[in-house]
């Protein structure tokens, strides 16, 4: 049950992301002259102190660490700007609540000079909490497992979250293909071994040698991903930790479909970072239709096609229908060429193509980029890798359309001006 909720919770965050730009307050930079003064303030009120060593321990070792320290005084800065307090009081604030926690006696604060007592005495209690070992916000969590999945990112801009390509394609994916695909991203972007804060290929190669409910005895309790306790994939809340039934399936399914997800995961990517975004558009199937039956340079038999692809697209059938895209994507490449002249034997591949295409105009660099991106994953494309996946495959559709729906449009651009 808590597997589900935190699926339900995770798309309904990206939903608000992408309706309503997410909340904005969770989004903070660094403020180092802050954190100096902070740092002094702790320093000088502690130095002739003896504090209780099993209560503060934890405590001095956030502040010491640079990181730990900056993500408690991150967590006090998103809860004064839920409340309003402009960024000048936000010293006053913090080491007040910084005074209230290393006292620890219900000591009331001073009041502040614009500010009603009581209110104020409120707020640095529930600002002091940021403090406390155990303190880690549900909103921020889940806004931080978002961000080190590429999710999401932040529009400096606009002021105003917004969905990565990952991010799209996971909103559109079923329960438990969103946990299979979130462990794909910490096992293909990760590096092996470098933490276990989330899956790497070095500890899924372990767990795939466990059986079923087996006790994870070879695994010290800290090098268990704390993701994998999140998606239900290991109990740890048994005597000894354990595989659940859940993770034994969620496990098998990143290993023996590890190379479809990462292509998958490299062609989103990739294809973001040359400025190609991942969206869907509810009005794209008839836009390729209408592109498609209005083009002057694809034949009969390629317009039936594509019919084709998208009918199988409704009724349900996402591979049969990508399939039927990427032979149609390399005839269209291959006309062109042949009306400008050139010999199909001349080259090696379709990124070849590509390129020729690119250097004569025919295509924008963008699209080109996005055509030699999708011509190195090309075994997507033509819907190689997900047998019987039927779901991993669907959000693709929106992608691959889209870019079939532009290739048809400079094509038919370019050779009406010609």
């Amino acid at each position: 049950m808590e597997t589900i909720k935190f699926v339900n919770e995770l798309k309904d965050l990206l939903w608000n992301i992408r309706t309503d730009g997410g909340n904005p307050t969770v989004y903070v930079t660094s403020n180092y002259e802050l954190l100096k003064k902070l740092r002094e303030f702790i320093f000088e009120k502690t130095k002739n102190e003896e504090p209780h060593v099993r209560r503060y321990s934890s405590f001095f070792e956030d502040v010491l660490s640079t990181n730990r320290f900056e993500m408690r005084i991150r967590y006090c800065i998103i809860k004064l700007r839920e409340f309003g307090i402009p960024e000048i009081d936000y010293l006053d604030y913090i080491s007040q609540a910084l005074e209230s926690f290393l006292d620890n006696d219900g000591h009331k604060p001073k009041p502040h000079r614009s500010t009603n007592i009581f209110f104020q005495n409120l707020l640095t209690k529930e600002i002091a909490k940021c403090f406390e070992i155990w303190y880690y916000p549900s909103e921020v969590q889940y806004y931080d497992l978002a961000i080190d999945h590429q999710l999401i990112y932040f529009d400096y801009i606009l002021q105003r979250w917004k969905l990565s390509s990952l991010g799209e394609y996971l909103l559109k994916l079923p329960f438990f293909e969103v946990i299979v695909f979130l462990c794909a991203v910490e096992v293909i972007l990760g590096r092996r071994g470098a933490s276990n804060r989330y899956l790497n290929s070095q500890i899924l190669e372990k767990l795939q040698k466990s059986k079923q409910l087996e006790t994870i005895h070879y695994l010290h309790p800290d090098q268990i991903p704390v993701s994998l306790r999140l998606f239900g994939v290991v109990d740890t809340f048994s005597e000894e930790a354990i595989i659940t039934d859940l993770g034994r399936r969620v496990l098998v399914r990143v290993s023996s479909k590890l190379e479809g997800l990462r292509d998958t995961i490299l062609l989103l990517t990739e294809s973001e970072v040359s400025g190609i975004h991942f969206t869907e558009n509810a009005d794209l199937i008839n836009q390729i239709k209408e592109r498609t039956s209005q083009s002057l340079n694809i034949i009969q038999d390629q317009k039936s096609s594509i019919d084709s692809a998208v009918k199988l697209f409704i009724t349900g059938h996402y591979l049969d229908s990508l399939r039927l895209f990427y032979p149609n994507i390399e005839a269209v490449l291959n006309d062109a060429l042949k009306k400008k002249g050139f010999r199909l034997d001349d080259f090696r591949g379709m990124r070849d193509k590509v390129q020729r295409l690119e250097q004569e105009k025919v295509l924008s660099l963008k699209l080109g980029t996005w055509a030699e991106i999708i011509a190195s994953r090309n075994k997507i494309v033509h819907g190689n890798l997900f047998h019987e996946d039927a779901e991993l495959v669907k959000p693709l559709f929106y992608f691959i359309g889209t870019f079939w729906t532009l290739l048809i449009s400079e094509v038919d651009n370019y050779f009406s001006k010609a």
